[in-house]
């Protein structure tokens, strides 16, 4: 018990540090999800204007060979 007493404050810090990494750890998952969603709709875009003829199957093609 005299442990713990003595090293409380050194506990609440790691607990914060520990918390807090959980919580940028959550945050940077959100991001990674709303990308994903993004970069789906980028590629639906792309299909339309093929498509509709807006924009070169071309253009499209080299750009994935970009990404890669």
């Amino acid at each position: 018990m005299e442990l713990i007493k003595k090293h409380v404050d050194t506990i609440i810090v790691l607990g914060g540090i520990l918390t807090s990494v959980f919580w940028m750890n959550g945050k940077f998952n959100q991001v990674d999800k709303r990308f994903n969603e993004i970069e789906k709709d980028i590629h639906t875009i792309k299909t339309v204007m093929i498509l509709k003829g807006i924009m070169p199957a071309e253009l499209a093609v080299q750009g994935e060979k970009n990404e890669q």
